[in-house]
């Protein structure tokens, strides 16, 4: 009669699982091959192992299922199995690397000592990782359902996966969850389309991200779409010419403008931005409250009318993080004087009269230092230097832009006479060439991607898309300007 210590078990598995005495004879028989389920297998998978045993024996035994997978052993729970039935043993086993491997298995009886019943060798194949893709395709928008996406996913060659999808909406300071299904993909393509509804305040982009259930992807999945520009619900219109039509250098000027709102949602209070062709702010204003439906007509005041040839007026309007625009060209009283002017109108006398000085105070040093040229070294010196500071005001020079093409010219430092652009045949007066230090100096530009071009230098930079609007520096004029969504 054999007899069984249930702590002997116990202690004998954790100890030495790896190394099992053999003994003569077993009761256990098997009575199918080994079974491997499930598959294909991929790093990361777990396989289930599984053989169908019978004791012979007329009194209850324990039994165990071992696992080797290149150098690593793997022992299952311990069966009981009661006299002459049958039972399966089954085992799960994490796969680690990918490759062809043997397996090598055993099934052993615990009675008085351990005893190998019976083993095999198997083969497996693991795979590498399955690799899992997500595309937003398009978004539509419409007043009735809000937000709707044709979106899709692409699941590499292998089993078939159980996946979470979760769509957001991103404002810039949180994600909004508005849709999460849970489903099994087949290896290859599936189109999907999801209806989102109405975007919150402050919605920026749409995101989608997938997650695997229960087995792990090559790598994480996740796409958005910005949809910024995708309402075309709103609209800006300019209902009035400029008053006066024809303004002049320092004029102030009215202009109205028609803002429409064919949404179902109100619009909150935004901005509207006035920018010269010269990329130059004119204005900046408050826009109303727009109820869902509804327009509103808004004037606009330019207190300063800052050209003097046609210019193209660019009205942006900011609202619940929505950019529209709209554009009119508009022709300046000193338009057609400038066209008709077909010399350059310098003031000569002044510029000969500056170089004259500019000669005459080099002269003068130049004497100066020849008569000194006897004393002592100390003196020498200290005349020399004076003669190269004073030397300096016959070389030194301004820039000016030119008011109408931003033309860098270059004139002497001490000349306040009249210019005219030798590129665009422009005239101005140097005097009012300086910039003024006030908010009507930012710059703006825009583009529909990452990357933007410095207005003053055309250096192209990145501010994020996502960011917009937002203050840019150029790192090569170090021009500071307003970065703008298109």
């Amino acid at each position: 009669m054999r007899t069984k210590s249930p702590v002997l078990i116990i202690v004998v598995l954790l100890m030495f699982s790896t190394i099992i005495p053999v003994g003569d004879a077993t009761s256990v028989s098997k009575t199918g091959d080994l079974l491997m389920l499930n598959g294909p297998w991929h790093v990361g998978d777990d396989i289930d192992f599984s053989i169908l045993v019978h004791n012979d024996d007329s009194i209850q035994v324990d039994v165990f299922l071992q696992i080797e997978i290149d150098g690593n052993i793997q022992n299952s729970s311990v069966f009981k199995l009661e006299a002459g039935n049958s039972d399966e043993l089954i085992m799960s086993y994490t796969s680690l690397a990918a490759g062809t491997f043997s397996v090598n298995w055993s099934v052993f009886e615990i009675s008085e000592n351990i005893s190998k019943s019976f083993s095999g060798v198997d083969e497996l194949i693991i795979y590498e990782k399955q690799n899992m893709e997500t595309n937003i395709q398009s978004i539509d928008f419409d007043s009735e359902s809000g937000y709707t996406i044709e979106w899709n996913i692409n699941l590499s060659s292998g089993n078939s996966r159980l996946v979470s999808s979760e769509i957001y909406f991103v404002t810039n300071d949180e994600m909004i969850l508005t849709s999460q299904v849970e489903f099994y993909i087949d290896p290859g393509l599936r189109n999907l389309n999801t209806i989102l509804g109405f975007a919150p305040v402050g919605t920026i982009k749409i995101e989608i991200s997938l997650i695997a259930i229960g087995w792990s992807p090559l790598s994480t999945s996740t796409d958005s779409e910005n949809i910024v520009s995708s309402v075309s619900s709103l609209a800006l219109v300019v209902a009035s010419d400029p008053n006066p039509l024809n303004p002049t250098l320092g004029d102030s000027v009215k202009i109205s403008l028609k803002l429409l709102n064919d949404d179902v949602l109100e619009l909150n209070s935004g901005k509207i931005i006035v920018i010269d062709g010269q990329k130059r702010v004119l204005g900046e204003y408050n826009s109303p409250i727009i109820g869902p439906g509804d327009e509103t007509l808004f004037e606009i005041r330019i207190d300063e009318w800052m050209s003097t040839s046609t210019t193209s007026l660019e009205f942006i309007w900011i609202v619940n993080e929505l950019l529209i625009k709209t554009s009119i060209e508009v022709v300046s009283s000193n338009s057609q004087e400038i066209s008709s002017e077909s010399e350059i109108m310098i003031d000569w006398f002044s510029l000969f009269g500056g170089f004259g000085i500019a000669l005459l105070v080099i002269f003068s040093v130049r004497l100066i230092s020849a008569r000194n040229e006897s004393e002592s070294t100390e003196t020498r010196s200290y005349s020399q230097k004076n003669k190269e500071k004073i030397e300096k005001l016959d070389v030194e020079k301004r820039s000016i832009e030119c008011s109408a093409c931003s033309k860098q010219l270059q004139v002497p430092v001490d000349y306040n006479g009249q210019v005219k652009c030798p590129s665009c045949l422009n005239q101005f007066s140097s005097k009012t060439e300086l910039k003024p230090e006030n908010n009507n100096d930012e710059l703006f530009a825009t583009s529909d991607n990452d990357v933007i071009g410095c207005p003053e230098c055309d250096q192209v930079l990145r501010v994020p898309y996502e960011k917009r609007p937002a203050k840019a520096r150029c790192p090569a004029c170090k021009c500071i300007f307003n970065a703008l969504a298109e």
